[in-house]
């Protein structure tokens, strides 16, 4: 999809983006975090499929049956009732999964750059929320969020991103308009969210790799790796 040539062109923007937005809206699992990082996401959809088999509903489709997408297996659930049990498991293997992440590289320094710059901060992922604030607690960035994580609801799988309703409940409580906010994301689903709920996007990818997780399609800013975010977030102004 693009080249290591054409990473200082397509992250030029990112003062740019960061200086025009009153809030920024994190996806949790990449930007800020590797989530399966001691617990991994094969082992949790294993656990998963393995909690659908023991109530008589075994997965059968073929890409499910080989995929380390927990998210995947919760939104192919075939009843209510299985869908409310595999999330009471998904979200306890994701708050355990919380206190073993590996913190992405500068994003810490980031958030407490852009916090400092009077700015709000708000999560908006596919994640458990509780999964989020364990986080956020064990390395201290509780303070640089409040109450503002928009995470999975544990009764409607559908609204998880693509679906913008995690990005419209953060515009709503924190009272923003969505084009004053900037989303910071690595997936396609990401990208499609916040162009649903009218929010600037900008892709984030880790250094090394090419932004694939975008989709083919993305044209749109893209950064590789916080550290330039950090910096851009060092010279903000105050708000």
């Amino acid at each position: 999809m693009t080249s290591p040539h054409d990473a200082p062109r397509r992250d030029r923007s990112v003062p740019e983006l960061l200086a025009r937005a009153h809030c920024l809206l994190l996806d949790f699992d990449g930007p800020v975090c590797r989530l399966f990082h001691t617990r991994s996401a094969m082992s949790i959809a294993t656990l998963l499929r393995e909690l659908l088999a023991a109530r008589g509903a075994p997965v059968v489709d073929e890409a499910l049956l080989r995929s380390s997408d927990p998210h995947a297996i919760l939104r192919a659930a075939p009843s209510a009732e299985l869908a409310a049990e595999l999330e009471l498991l998904l979200a306890e293997e994701e708050e355990l999964a919380a206190l073993g992440a590996e913190s992405t590289p500068h994003a810490d320094d980031f958030i407490q750059a852009v916090a400092d710059s009077g700015r709000s901060l708000a999560m908006a992922t596919n994640n458990a929320p509780g999964a989020v604030r364990a986080y956020l607690k064990e390395h201290r960035l509780d303070g640089c969020f409040g109450d503002a994580v928009f995470g999975r609801d544990p009764v409607r799988p559908e609204l998880m991103k693509p679906d913008p309703h995690c990005l419209r409940a953060a515009c709503a409580a924190l009272a923003v308009r969505p084009q004053d906010c900037l989303m910071i994301g690595d997936s396609a689903a990401d990208a499609r969210a916040a162009a649903a709920a009218g929010v600037p996007f900008l892709g984030y990818a880790r250094v090394g790799e090419d932004g694939r997780r975008l989709g083919a399609g993305y044209r749109g800013p893209l950064v590789h790796g916080m550290e330039r975010l950090e910096e851009a977030a060092r010279a903000l102004p105050r708000r």
